[in-house]
């Protein structure tokens, strides 16, 4: 059974800094392995360059939480509410 967890905006933000290091190295060796398969696709031809750039940015997006951290900080809730001001 899965474990739920909080946002990463939540973990990180309430993390030691000791605790920055040990929680973000899994997510890059997975995102290193992933991205050495797409620059091998591209070497190989697999995949254009720009899919290539593409997917790399949708693996760190997804890894790292980008619809969390910056996203959110611009949601359309916020531009709408902004925008009533």
């Amino acid at each position: 059974m899965a474990t739920a967890t909080g946002s990463l905006v939540q973990q990180f933000a309430t993390m030691k800094p000791a605790e920055f290091g040990p929680a973000i190295e899994p997510k890059w060796q997975l995102g290193e392995r992933l991205i050495k398969e797409v620059r091998s696709s591209v070497e190989k031809q697999q995949l254009t360059p720009l899919d290539g750039a593409r997917l790399i940015s949708s693996i760190a997006a997804t890894l790292f939480g980008y619809d969390e951290f910056i996203l959110r900080e611009i949601s359309p809730e916020t531009m709408l509410a902004a925008s009533r001001r």
